[in-house]
């Protein structure tokens, strides 16, 4: 059980399971819904971070997976 409840009330980003790197992240942005400005934010920031740059999207997943790991999260 979270700490913070979700906020069931806003709606979430409808393309956040299709964006590389981001899979189902509805439930912290649920949870982030608490704070909206704050959760602009973070998704702009991933969708850059995931859809720019020169590095492989791949690698970029493995980075996550690897960072998951080293941090004992669940990804």
């Amino acid at each position: 059980m979270p700490r913070i409840q979700p906020v069931d009330s806003v709606p979430l980003p409808s393309d956040t399971n299709e964006t590389p790197g981001v899979g189902d992240m509805s439930t912290l942005f649920a949870i982030m819904a608490h704070r909206p400005d704050l959760a602009q934010h973070s998704r702009q920031l991933l969708e850059t971070t995931m859809h720019s740059g020169t590095v492989d999207p791949r690698l970029k997943e493995l980075l996550a997976v690897r960072v998951s790991q080293v941090n004992h999260c669940h990804y």
